[in-house]
């Protein structure tokens, strides 16, 4: 993006008496309802958001701003600081800032990085082939596929990013385009009379139609983007997590490590014995509740929410079993599941291997250690047997994910959904999920950060879905 001093004279303008209310009053355009569902002022947002988040989110709105005619006199900032100080500027800054008085801002879609250099913008309202936007700083801390709200111009043949840029998680840049979409949609018939009022040509595409939609679209990316992230900032507490039989979730790991020279298929053919283990690989098995247990009331205080998995028939999936080189791994969340998968597995497993082991994670405690349950403590490790360990770790995990429901793909299993077109298109953005929250706002360093997901899109078979 531009230099920080390419708008320091209109952001000094701005502090004008004819300027400065009027400017207040857009700002809360931006903030205003979301501070107003939070019950807050703009002192507390500063305070939740900290220095750096809520100055970006200051930004959009000036940003936004410089796009505005304002009443009475139908002036616009830009316009009216280029006609009486526009000779004190550099031919650069003038025409940033004259791009950015016809910008628009829009949803982003982020690949192909350069870190340090550049990055592809791929507009996800207006749809087009990705751009590459030059950009230096960001190029840095974005993740592949994370989805941004920001304003790009073109300066001097190349594309640049402004300075208000925030950062989407799935669900509310979901939300964005479900409103934007509805908003075209709604649109639509009035298309023609809009063309019209803006002296556009006739047979304008729909692509200009966006155009004029985005134009006063930014208060509703810096709405949904903080109606995002208040209630957590507001509100720290989580939540409590029950399965289907309402026992809070703890999730166990048990491991029972294998004795010397165990044959391993003889511990897969006990394994396959049990009924109610479903084999999806012969390294991996479901274990599936045999019929509904009825679920005891919890004896918990506050509000629930019921986590359960099932599979494509509506069976629950009580834990899941994977079988390694070194033992079996058996994931489970409450401890009454465990402690009934442990009266099946032990005896079955008699002469194979040692007692298990168990590892046990809060809800809690796993959102504070976002690496999957697989992976063992590597923190005392060196960095290169630590980045090993996790990667094999996921790898481990995301195997098995594939053979499993996911509720991004209602319900089906990643495998199952590739069978179909739309359910192809719905794996690509399961895939670039994981990939941008596996690096999103995480060190270059941080072996999460440095794990390739290209194993996965092409094993399902939708590698040219990757761009």
């Amino acid at each position: 993006m531009p230099s920080s001093s390419s708008l320091s004279g209109l952001i000094k303008w701005l502090t004008r008496e004819e300027w400065r209310e009027l400017f207040e009053e857009a700002l809360w355009l931006h903030v205003g309802p979301a501070c107003e569902q939070a019950d807050l002022d703009l002192e507390d947002l500063e305070s939740l958001l900290g220095p750096a988040q809520f100055m970006t989110l200051w930004g959009c709105a000036f940003e936004d701003f410089l796009t505005r005619t304002v009443e009475p006199d139908d002036v616009n900032l830009v316009d009216a600081y280029l006609k009486r100080r526009g000779w004190k500027e550099p031919v650069a800054n003038r025409r940033y800032m004259e791009a950015l008085r016809r910008s628009v801002m829009s949803l982003y879609e982020v690949s192909g990085l350069v870190p340090g250099e550049s990055f592809l913008a791929r507009d996800l309202v207006r749809g087009g082939e990705p751009v590459r936007i030059t950009e230096r700083t960001a190029s840095r801390s974005l993740a592949p596929w994370e989805r941004i709200g920001a304003r790009i111009v073109e300066l001097g043949g190349s594309h640049v990013m402004a300075g208000g840029v925030l950062s989407f998680g799935h669900d509310a840049s979901e939300e964005v385009l479900r409103i934007l979409k509805s908003s075209a949609k709604r649109a639509g018939r009035e298309f023609e009379k809009l063309a019209r009022k803006s002296d556009l040509p006739a047979g304008a595409d729909r692509s200009v139609l966006d155009t004029l939609l985005l134009t006063d679209a930014a208060p509703l990316f810096t709405n949904l983007w903080l109606a995002d992230v208040l209630p957590r900032l507001v509100d720290q507490s989580l939540p409590t997590l029950v399965n289907s039989e309402g026992a809070e979730i703890a999730f166990h790991s048990m491991r029972y490590p294998f004795l010397p020279k165990v044959d391993v298929a003889e511990v897969r053919a006990r394994l396959r014995t049990v009924p109610n283990l479903q084999e999806e690989t012969d390294k991996f098995w479901n274990w599936l509740e045999p019929e509904p247990r009825p679920a005891p009331k919890p004896r918990i205080i506050g509000t629930t929410q019921t986590y359960s998995v099932t599979l494509e028939n509506g069976t629950t999936v009580l834990g899941t079993i994977e079988l390694t080189e070194m033992g079996l791994l058996v994931s489970i969340n409450s401890e009454d599941r465990a402690a009934r998968a442990r009266a099946f597995l032990s005896p079955l497993l008699d002469g194979l291997a040692r007692s298990p082991t168990t590892e046990i994670q809060t809800v809690e405690q796993m959102m504070t250690a976002p690496t999957a349950r697989s992976i063992p403590p590597v923190e005392d490790l060196p960095p290169e047997l630590q980045t090993t360990l996790v990667h094999e770790g996921l790898s481990g995990h995301y195997r098995a994910a594939l053979d499993q429901p996911v509720g991004m793909l209602d319900d089906k299993t990643p495998r199952a959904s590739v069978r179909s077109k739309a359910g192809r298109e719905k794996v690509a953005v399961w895939l670039k999920f994981l990939e941008s929250e596996s690096r999103r706002s995480r060190a270059p360093g941080d072996p999460m950060a440095s794990y390739d997901f290209g194993w996965m899109w092409a094993e399902l078979g939708i590698t040219d879905l990757r761009r």
